[in-house]
């Protein structure tokens, strides 16, 4: 029934350099731009291709964010990131926390006149789980009862706890407990797919606008590849009367420059910011809005490298570049030194996690990456060591390369060859592992430690590095399986402390982003766990 594939663990793209507010929404005053002149239509820069848009199988940033304006799931988010009714009008939930029986709105609709039923989302929460498509996110589905079980095909479809009791009505019994499952359902791989509009097409689905069936707030008009796509507003949409903007049309401007030149040409409504473009935006009294977009950025490291299966190769170089200059000179904004995995906007048992777990490694620890990479060196043989960098093409990525290739080369030695390809490449290239070193970006799909440190499980379709440690797994079986807070609070920050011992990642910053609006475009919503938010945004 089903077919094949997804795209990278939610990276964001280097290059997007878009940015984000404090407040979720805000509306910019005394700008300098007037915008786009297309009455009703907005223009803004995606950056890059969006590498899968079929909802069940991506992982980017760039697709969900896409994704968020074609489609409702379950629960959508409001302004404050908090889950709200979508396609479920209302919901119960037993007593012991496990079942959760949702009524459907009868209101939506699908672009090719179907209604939207429960059908259709016990046809996506299937082909999440079932291995024949690969989704690297599939492991978002163990979340039902015996999810797990079927992905390993040990159990039947009907032994599932998502179960169709009619149209408009569907309940969902969950593996234990889950606080958070209203937020998880508003995430991306849990929107609903149109059967019949997936099977016309198979592995073509969502790849052009003509294949791709959607029942949000807008439509895909078009999509010119590698150029840009336009997004209509769906007169259909239940809250259609809320939506204030008619058209979207989604740039692919991957050089910053050429970004810059074309916002102030009143070509683009949102400029993403670089460091240097946020203090030239200053000088001209241009209005800029900034957020903590809830990333935590890392060196991958492919531990089928001989090399890089060292540790001490990796921990040196992770410990041995200053990343508070790299925060400072290069990326020159209010983002920050991650000297652990989990970031600082996640939530943990009373404060934020990051503040409970703590710093797991001491930044640009010089003395110690020495240190290491001597013993590494004596360990694998070698006098020298030589390893390769792929990055994304846009001159972000290539600019930050450059800083830590030069670090590693004048600190510890070590030789990094640099190839840049385009984000969708790359993405292939993790998910194939055929790289030895990637700088990636996790940002949040749901406020919990799980959706950082969930990714590294064996076999997990987003840990590109081939981790693999029993006592890790073993730890993310207690956190699933434990009603107690205090104790599974613990049981996670065993989880990030063992990480980072073994370091199949290097992290090195937490991402704050900084952008501007012409004076047409307000109410954008842009928070850690929605990059932007049309849906209801306003034009002047």
């Amino acid at each position: 029934m089903f077919t094949k594939k997804r795209i990278v663990a939610l990276m964001l793209a280097t290059v997007m350099s878009m940015s984000m507010v404090l407040t979720s929404c805000t509306s910019v005053a005394a700008n300098n731009y007037p915008g786009t002149t297309e009455a009703g239509a907005v223009t803004i820069n995606i950056a890059q291709e969006p590498p899968k848009m079929f909802s069940t199988i991506s992982t980017d940033t760039v697709s969900f964010n896409l994704l968020r304006h074609l489609n409702d799931g379950l629960t959508i988010l409001d302004k404050n990131d908090k889950p709200i009714s979508g396609v479920a009008k209302d919901w119960k939930v037993s007593d012991d926390g496990l079942v959760y029986t949702f009524n459907l709105k009868d209101t939506y609709n699908w672009t090719n006149g179907e209604k939207v039923t429960a059908k259709d989302f016990d046809f996506a929460f299937k082909a999440l789980l079932d291995p024949t498509f690969a989704a690297p996110y599939a492991y978002f589905g163990y979340v039902f009862k015996n999810g797990q079980q079927f992905a390993e095909g040990k159990v039947k479809w009907e032994d599932v706890g998502v179960k169709v009791l009619d149209d408009y009505k569907l309940e969902i019994t969950l593996e234990q407990p889950t606080t958070y499952i209203l937020d998880m359902l508003a995430f991306g791989v849990f929107l609903p797919v149109n059967q019949k509009a997936y099977e016309a097409v198979g592995d073509k689905y969502a790849t052009d606008a003509d294949k791709i069936v959607t029942n949000g707030a807008f439509t895909m008009e078009s999509w010119a590849h590698e150029s840009e796509i336009v997004l209509k507003k769906n007169p259909a949409y239940p809250s259609a009367s809320d939506v204030k903007i008619e058209k979207i049309v989604c740039k692919m401007i991957s050089d910053t420059n050429t970004g810059m030149n074309t916002f102030k040409s009143n070509e683009l409504d949102m400029l993403g910011l670089n460091g240097d473009q946020l203090a030239q935006m200053k000088t001209e009294n241009q209005p800029t809005l900034t957020y903590d977009d809830g990333s935590t950025w890392y060196f991958e490291f492919n531990l089928n490298v001989p090399t890089l299966a060292n540790e001490k190769v990796r921990k040196a170089m992770t410990y041995g570049v200053d990343t508070e200059s790299f925060v400072k000179n290069v990326l020159k904004n209010s983002s920050t030194v991650a000297t652990q995995f989990t970031p600082p906007s996640i939530n943990g048992n009373k404060k934020k996690f990051s503040e409970e777990v703590g710093p797991q490694f001491k930044s640009h620890d010089v003395e110690a990456a020495k240190k290491l990479i001597e013993e590494a060196k004596k360990e694998l043989g070698v006098d020298k060591i030589e390893v390769s960098l792929i990055i994304d093409d846009g001159d972000t990525a290539q600019k930050h390369a450059a800083y830590f290739q030069e670090a590693w080369q004048s600190t510890l030695g070590i030789k990094v060859n640099v190839e840049a390809v385009p984000f969708k490449s790359r993405l292939a290239r993790l998910e194939a592992k055929d790289f030895e070193i990637c700088m990636a970006g996790w940002g949040p799909d749901y406020n919990d430690p799980m959706t950082f440190l969930e990714m590294f499980e064996t076999g997990n379709g987003n840990n590109h590095t081939s981790y693999t440690n029993p006592e890790y797994d073993a730890l993310l079986a207690k956190v699933r399986s434990e009603a107690n807070r205090d104790t599974r609070f613990g049981y996670l920050m065993d989880l990030e402390k063992l990480l980072m011992k073994d370091m199949p990642i290097g992290p090195y910053y937490n991402r704050v982003r900084d952008y501007t609006l012409s004076g047409k475009l307000t109410d954008v919503v842009r928070t850690a766990f929605q990059d932007f938010n049309l849906v209801n945004a306003t034009i002047k």
